[in-house]
């Protein structure tokens, strides 16, 4: 099953963030999932805004079967929208501290 994963980023040490989104989705491959992580659907560039990037992440998560919430997913405003998407498009909800 394709699982986006959804976490918070913007506020975070931006390598701590990445790093917790490898966590996540080695996690989620042990379980015989592939996982989508953001950070590997658009390239960093510093003329993108908040929504270049939110807009590179939304059409990464309609081709997935499931999104994956990070234990800080209620803290970021992108996350809240990705899992807002993902209840409309009937997509499975993962949540990590429910694992």
């Amino acid at each position: 099953m394709k699982v986006y994963i959804s976490g918070k980023i913007t506020g975070l040490d931006i390598s701590d963030a990445e790093n917790k989104f490898i966590e996540s989705a080695d996690f989620l491959e042990k379980q015989g999932h592939e996982p989508i992580n953001p950070f590997l659907l658009s390239e960093y560039h510093p003329d993108k805004t908040w929504k270049d990037y939110m807009l590179d992440d939304i059409k990464g998560l309609f081709d997935c079967d499931a999104i994956f919430m990070q234990k800080d997913w209620g803290q970021s405003k992108g996350a809240r929208v990705e899992y807002a998407i993902a209840r409309e498009l009937g997509l499975q909800v993962l949540h990590e501290d429910s694992l």
